[in-house]
């Protein structure tokens, strides 16, 4: 609001038209005012514990602390080795700023279906300034601090009743024309500032953050289809193995009788009459003249076994 203010508390008696109980009234009315409306900004930024710093100084350190450590460990979260998140590089054990860095880690084991969830999750908690959800809570990950930071910035943003239209970040230009002073002024403008400069810093760590996780989880998603594939590939070569173990057993088991069946015998004949009898199957039953491969196959191992009992040495069939 824009206007003239006065430094006289006094003045509304002096000025009021009406009587004098009315005009005391009004100064007890407007003195009641500021009184309430330094017990709200009090309320936002006081710190309950004594000789601490207040709300909004202690929240920006917090945010710088966030801010270093992105900048520190990011580079250290790679799918290969996520452990070294966790591990201080000698150098930085023995830099005076080593306290200052967060350890927690961005995400628990990959899953698929998590995820997703995260990436569509994250930015709308971040924008209805909520710490977690039914389906998603970062517990002690960064995320879980980062959405912490967002949702105090936005508590000590926001004045209490009956000044709950004004936020901070809006001082001094929303404070009523009766409130105004020099001095209130200058306060709401520091207060301004540095609220505004917790939400810069703030929303910087959330775009250092995601752009981190997005690329972080593409790699866990690359190597777990990869590893999904193997297991596949591994699974295939199993069944073929077991495949090719039965189709053993069923060439052991082929009996004499089938093997006579199949090729048109009544009993054993000689070994001519089976070259024959193999020559004129083949030519119908082989996959380049129009037959399957399965009963060719068929044929070569029934052809095998009426010449085991001819007591004849396996040979290559006569085709």
């Amino acid at each position: 609001m824009s206007g003239s203010f006065s430094l006289d508390w006094f003045d509304p008696a002096v000025k009021s038209s009406h009587s004098l109980q009315k005009g005391l009234d009004r100064v007890l009315l407007q003195e009641e005012a500021k009184l309430q409306f330094v017990r709200c900004l009090k309320l936002a930024l006081a710190h309950p514990v004594p000789q601490s710093a207040d709300r909004l100084t202690l929240l920006h350190a917090e945010i710088r602390r966030m801010s270093l450590t992105l900048q520190e460990r990011l580079g250290m979260l790679t799918v290969d080795r996520p452990q070294a998140w966790f591990r201080h590089s000698p150098s930085i054990e023995r830099a005076t700023r080593a306290t200052d860095l967060y350890e927690e880690p961005i995400f628990l084991r990959f899953e698929a279906s998590r995820a997703s969830s995260i990436r569509h999750l994250l930015p709308e908690l971040w924008k209805q300034r909520q710490l977690s959800c039914d389906v998603y809570d970062p517990g002690a990950s960064l995320w879980g601090r980062l959405l912490g930071f967002n949702r105090q910035l936005a508590r000590i943003n926001q004045l209490a009743s009956p000044f709950s239209d004004i936020f901070l970040e809006e001082l001094p230009e929303e404070i009523p024309d009766e409130l105004r002073s020099p001095a209130l002024l200058l306060f709401a403008k520091q207060v301004a500032e540095l609220m505004q400069a917790c939400q810069r810093e703030l929303g910087a760590c959330f775009e250092r953050l995601w752009q981190a996780s997005e690329a972080f989880l593409a790699k866990q998603h690359t190597q777990y289809v990869a590893e999904c594939a193997r297991q596949q590939q591994e699974q295939n070569e199993q069944r073929r193995q077991r495949q090719g173990a039965d189709s053993g057993k069923d060439w052991a088991s082929t009996s004499l009788d089938e093997a006579l069946h199949f090729m048109n015998f009544r009993s054993l004949p000689d070994r001519d009459s089976l070259r024959q009898a193999y020559r004129t199957l083949a030519q119908r039953l082989h996959p380049d003249a129009g037959g399957s491969a399965e009963h060719f196959q068929r044929l070569s191992r029934h052809y095998e076994t009426i010449l085991k009992a001819l007591g004849t040495k396996s040979a290559r069939a006569p085709y």
